[in-house]
């Protein structure tokens, strides 16, 4: 009797092992089952990482960018090409186009491109300041392959994120940084006038004007800063919080440097600043908006009929509530196009006190022609 229920045990055992590695192998993964402490323990043998493939298809499009300037040598008596700083770019064409940041390769005298563990020569095309974009060429033949580019209207909050470039120069070329995409349009006041998105991927000083990829290995943003602090002496410590220059707003800039080697914008001719406030116009409340504080003489916003302390609450019937939201709009337009502002209009607001009401102000809709004027304002 003992034998048979020792036997019926063992069926059971060998059973319910069976059924372990059966339903192991119905979910898709590879198990094995092991012996450890007294008792049978299942063990996954792992599965492929969903970031590897996308890793390896991208990786040949990013490379290193190494900025050179001439350098006076005490020693040699000469001046010489001394590399100054390194950053990251990506190859966007297979005629060997390369887009990086502005401060990557600002003040550079030379230019080299790091790609594969060797050098390549490369031109710079040109550059914009304003979105901390520039566009090179590598001069010599070899072929590089292109990037794909990401539709930035498919990227939302929670989708990964991954990061590639060369932080701190060709010790650590073709470092993968893993995170997520942890907002959009974060406006950095005084550092640019892009709405950013933001990521909790690892970003270090060399992966300026590399890579943020999706899953399927497209392009969506070009890293271009990150938050950092130590947290002491009363300052907050920061981690995780890091800046891409998105693709929709990369793009018309890139295309630009490529074909005119400048970018040709067109111009309000008034100087604003974003304006917290209510949803929606109402009296007492002033609206969130685009406040403008001047409208430069002859310009176009002028001759339209705008006037300094309007705000701006849309742009072609879109609701603006940063002064990004305006300047991105204007930027993807034409000198020579129309653009219909319509503005909430206050009366007295610049003599208004914190202690008064804010009266009730009135919309008005002003249709401006954009022109390319020489002055710097919007």
């Amino acid at each position: 009797m003992k034998m048979k229920r020792e036997i019926a045990a063992s069926a059971l055992l060998m059973g319910t092992l069976a059924a372990i590695l059966y339903v192991g192998k119905a979910a898709g993964s590879e198990t094995k089952t092991v012996y450890a402490q007294g008792e049978y323990v299942q063990l996954l043998s792992g599965t492929s990482s969903p970031f590897a493939d996308v890793a390896n298809t991208v990786m040949p499009c990013v490379v290193g960018v190494s900025n050179r300037a001439n350098t006076y040598s005490i020693i040699s008596g000469q001046t010489e090409l001394v590399e100054q700083s390194t950053g990251s770019g990506v190859v966007i064409t297979t005629q060997g186009h390369v887009v990086t940041n502005y401060h990557v390769v600002e003040g550079a005298s030379d230019v080299q491109i790091l790609w594969q563990g060797q050098y390549l020569k490369a031109e710079i095309v040109g550059v914009d300041e304003l979105t901390d974009l520039a566009v090179l060429r590598v001069m010599e033949n070899v072929a590089l392959p292109a990037v794909k580019m990401g539709n930035a209207q498919d990227v939302r909050v929670g989708d990964w994120a991954i990061v590639i470039g060369n932080p701190l120069g060709k010790q650590f070329a073709d470092t993968v940084t893993v995170g997520v995409v942890s907002a959009l349009n974060r406006e950095i006041d005084g550092s640019s006038i892009v709405k950013m998105l933001q990521t909790d991927a690892a970003i270090n000083s060399g992966n300026s004007g590399g890579g943020m990829f999706n899953t399927r290995g497209e392009l969506i943003g070009i890293p271009s800063l990150k938050f950092s602090a130590s947290g002491r002496r009363g300052v907050a410590s920061i981690e995780g919080i890091a800046m891409a220059i998105p693709m929709d707003v990369a793009q018309p800039v890139v295309n630009s440097l490529i074909q005119y080697g400048k970018v040709t914008r067109p111009k309000l001719g008034i100087s604003v600043m974003t304006l917290r406030g209510s949803e929606e116009p109402q009296a007492g409340m002033l609206p969130a908006g685009v406040y403008v504080s001047a409208v430069s003489e002859g310009s176009a916003a002028q001759k339209a009929g705008i006037q300094a302390d309007d705000i701006i609450i849309r742009v072609d019937g879109e609701r603006v509530t940063l002064h990004t939201d305006l300047t991105n709009h204007i930027a993807a337009k034409h000198p020579g196009d129309q653009v219909v502002l319509t503005v909430y209009r206050i009366p007295g607001l610049a003599e208004l006190t914190v202690q008064d009401r804010v009266p009730a102000g009135e919309e008005l809709e002003f249709t401006v022609e954009l022109q390319v004027p020489a002055e710097t304002t919007l």
